[in-house]
C-alpha cells in the first residue's frame, strides 16, 4: 500500500467517484519539476526543464537552464526552483561551477543568473531550503558534493542565494 500521489493513483482503478476525487486532489498539489541532469548530445549538455502534472501525469517543458550543467544541486526555495553549481562544459573540457541560476513561479518567467556561490565551485551537494525570512531570494543548505579536483566533500554551507555569500 502506498501513500502520497502514488496512493491517490491507485484508487482511480476503484470507481469513476474515486478517479474523480483523487484528480481533483492531485491538482491542488504543486507540480514535480525535474531539472534534467545535462544529458550529453552530439551538440553538448542539454539544459532542459520539464515538470509532471500530478493531477494528469502529464510532462510540460519548462523554461531552459541559462547555463547547460549536470551533477547540479536543486531545491525550491523562496518561491523559486534554484539550481546551484554542478559540471559544465568549456570547449572540450568539463569543469565545475560557482554558477546559481533561479526561476520564480510568475507567469512567463525565465531562469536567471544569481551571483555566484562565495564558498567556490561545487558540484554533486544535496540543496536543502533553509529560513527564508532574512534574505530576498532565500537562503539554502548545501551538504557534501566535491570541489573542482572532484575531491569528495563533507561540509555543511548555509548560502545566502540573493548574495552567494556563504554564511
Amino acid at each position: 500500500m502506498f501513500s502520497g500521489p502514488v496512493g491517490a493513483w491507485q484508487l482511480t482503478g476503484v470507481c469513476r467517484a474515486a478517479r474523480e476525487g483523487v484528480k481533483e486532489h492531485l491538482r491542488t498539489l504543486p507540480w514535480l519539476v525535474v531539472v534534467y541532469e545535462g544529458t550529453e548530445t552530439a551538440t553538448g549538455l542539454v539544459c532542459d526543464v520539464w515538470r509532471l502534472d500530478l493531477a494528469s501525469l502529464q510532462w510540460a517543458s519548462m523554461p531552459s537552464l541559462v547555463t547547460a550543467r549536470t551533477d547540479h544541486a536543486c531545491c525550491a526555495v523562496g518561491g523559486s526552483i534554484a539550481v546551484i553549481g554542478g559540471v559544465t562544459r568549456v570547449g572540450n573540457d568539463d569543469t565545475t561551477t560557482a554558477s546559481v541560476e533561479a526561476l520564480t513561479s510568475r507567469e512567463g518567467a525565465a531562469f536567471v543568473s544569481l551571483p555566484p556561490l562565495s564558498c567556490g565551485r561545487t558540484y554533486s551537494a544535496a540543496a536543502i531550503a533553509a529560513e527564508e525570512s532574512d534574505s530576498a531570494a532565500g537562503q539554502v543548505l548545501l551538504l557534501g558534493g566535491g570541489n573542482p579536483s572532484y575531491d569528495p566533500l563533507s561540509t555543511v554551507q548555509l548560502v545566502d542565494l540573493a548574495t552567494g555569500v556563504s554564511l
